[in-house]
């Protein structure tokens, strides 16, 4: 198994983000020198942005409640294969990431990305800016039940899940003894993504919210030591085969680096992007 998972080498690629969402997104991704283009979140159904202002640029520190904006899977499968065929010119896999709102719903994008084609499907079990009630990831029972239909219903596509910060070890131990068990099932699991956003983050500006939404996900350089320890944990609790990505605040080339030495088998990067263009991650990809 080892040896058929690449997450396991090193890779470098950019995190779901609100810049990795159009085709001229990809496209411009695709022309960086990462190792997998990843397009944003996508949902069943198209979505709107959440209210303006929803990124503010904190130093060291973002702050987003972009709230999954997105034309929906139909809109999306238009300029998706250009893409795929773009980024394996290249030398590169294509992942994408989805968010749904309900089992049937993640049972529907699971389908979507094998039929597709994609090399790799993120399921983001963690999103904290929508208005669609509890973060899946904060319930171990529902992150098993929704990894396990996604993997009974598609064929090729390999799977990472992307999780919350967690603040508790014991529910991070519980989360990641789950999917370890479903990848001794199903070998196509092939990694955990160690974080999203902090939620519930709030700066104001003359006793207002600088988010239009109020609360929004806090990234950046700032959350970096939380990440590296999310990713030292899950690195102690999952198999060897199975892949950790580190994502949080990685913006030089030896951010990087403390990552691999916490553990992480590939890392994400996304405000990087977001504050200084696709072409910032470059950076990062120095092998």
């Amino acid at each position: 198994m080892a040896s058929n998972n690449r997450l396991l080498d090193r890779l470098v690629m950019n995190a779901a983000c609100a810049v990795a969402k159009s085709r001229e997104d990809m496209l411009a991704l695709c022309d960086t020198k990462v190792d997998i283009v990843l397009m944003g979140s996508m949902t069943v159904e198209p979505r709107d942005p959440n209210p303006a202002p929803n990124w503010y640029d904190g130093g060291l520190f973002g702050l987003n409640s972009f709230g999954l904006p997105n034309p929906g899977i139909k809109a999306n499968a238009q300029f998706i294969p250009e893409v795929l065929e773009l980024a394996h010119q290249k030398g590169k896999e294509f992942m994408i990431s989805v968010a749904g709102f309900s089992v049937e719903e993640y049972r529907a994008l699971a389908e979507f990305a094998d039929e597709m084609k994609v090399d790799y499907l993120e399921l983001n079990l963690s999103c904290p800016n929508t208005d669609h009630g509890k973060i899946v990831s904060f319930d171990p029972e529902l992150v098993g039940e929704i990894v396990k239909v996604v993997l009974d219903v598609t064929s090729s596509v390999k799977v990472t899940v992307k999780v919350s910060p967690y603040t508790d070890p014991n529910l991070l131990k519980i989360v990641a003894d789950k999917l370890a068990l479903l990848h001794q099932e199903y070998d196509r699991l092939v990694g955990v993504v160690t974080m999203n956003t902090i939620p519930n983050a709030l700066v104001l500006d003359k006793g207002k919210s600088v988010i239009g939404a109020g609360l929004a996900g806090m990234s950046g350089k700032a959350v970096m030591p939380f990440a590296l320890g999310q990713v030292f944990q899950f690195r102690q609790l999952l198999p060897d085969t199975m892949a950790v990505i580190g994502v949080g605040g990685i913006e030089t080339y030896e951010d990087l680096n403390q990552y691999f030495e916490a553990g992480a088998s590939s890392v994400q990067a996304a405000t990087l992007i977001v504050r200084d263009g696709h072409q910032a991650i470059n950076e990062l990809c120095q092998k």
